[in-house]
């Protein structure tokens, strides 16, 4: 089967690497966004799907617009593919590409269909504290998220996953699965069933204005889900004494000790936040312009 493979991020590369071992698969080419410059020096990275693509020696296509890009089009055109694979791209794919393979356009969403349609579904599942999610195996069309299942993969969620352990879970998982997926709708044995409108959820794009938590108003479990969500990226922080605190790692704390909303307080040791209802212990932190510090160092140096 020849593939072209449409992706960007770290999550879509375990489901690239599989298709590429695969001897019955061939990888005419990948597509992927244009280069783009990351962090404070705003330096010109590489997505990851490129940088495997180009270990591996694949075909690699960057165009700045796929919509109304007659020469990009009629080049997909000419690979002939026998499926067109998208996972993470970053962009909804117009008819035209939708039309080229032989079999069909197949995207892998991190989500139990119609639920958590968009940008952050593995988030999303983290902050409203689900216990459960899953893989959809879709074929594509032309609106966000909503074209017809071949398969659903319910997958467990851990107390302690973060947004980085969920998602590598997944996408782990679901590469090993998508080879075999492609050969069975090949061969005809997954027939798509149309998404249920009435249960769709829609998630936005995370940023980092999301980062902040106001203990004062948010409840424990909501803050702590908020850590998990946003581990790695973008992390969350609360303000103390005007200037920014990243709360790196916590627990919550289930002791008798009631501690005010909003304030960090040392309890023989532990670092106790008290929240709008119940208290979280912080045993990670980094002060404005400081390196990472255990509850100990924050203590010696902010709460002594």
């Amino acid at each position: 089967m020849k593939v072209i493979f449409f992706g960007t991020p770290q999550f879509a590369v375990p489901f690239l690497d599989h298709l590429e071992e695969n001897d019955e698969i061939e990888i005419e080419a990948i597509v992927t966004q244009p280069d783009k410059p990351v962090g404070r020096k705003m330096e010109i990275a590489e997505p990851p799907v490129k940088k495997f693509a180009k270990e591996a020696g694949i075909t690699v296509l960057q165009p700045e617009k796929i919509k109304d890009n007659p020469e990009f089009i009629n080049l997909l055109k000419g690979l002939n593919p026998d499926f067109i694979v998208v996972i993470a791209y970053g962009a909804i794919l117009p008819r035209e590409i939708l039309d080229i393979p032989k079999y069909d356009c197949i995207n892998i969403h991190a989500s139990l269909l119609p639920k958590y349609r968009g940008a952050s579904p593995i988030q999303s599942a983290l902050l409203n504290g689900d216990n459960k999610t899953g893989l959809s195996f879709m074929s594509l069309d032309e609106n966000l998220d909503t074209g017809d299942i071949y398969l659903l993969k319910k997958f467990n969620i851990g107390k302690t996953d973060t947004s980085k352990s969920l998602s590598e879970k997944l996408s782990n998982f679901g590469a090993v699965m998508l080879p075999y997926i492609l050969h069975d709708i090949k061969d005809g044995i997954f027939t798509p069933i149309p998404q249920d409108e009435s249960l769709a959820t829609y998630c936005h794009k995370i940023s980092k204005t999301d980062a902040l938590v106001n203990p004062k108003e948010e409840k424990t479990n909501d803050i702590y889900n908020k850590l998990r969500a946003f581990t790695p990226w973008p992390g969350i922080y609360m303000i103390f004494k005007n200037k920014r605190l990243k709360l790196l790692e916590m627990n919550i704390h289930n002791g008798r000790e009631k501690i005010n909303a909003g304030m960090l307080k040392n309890s023989d040791g532990k670092i106790l936040l008290g929240t709008k209802d119940g208290t979280l212990e912080i045993t990670k932190l980094q002060p404005e312009g400081k390196r990472p510090l255990s509850a100990k160092e924050f203590i010696n140096g902010f709460l002594s």
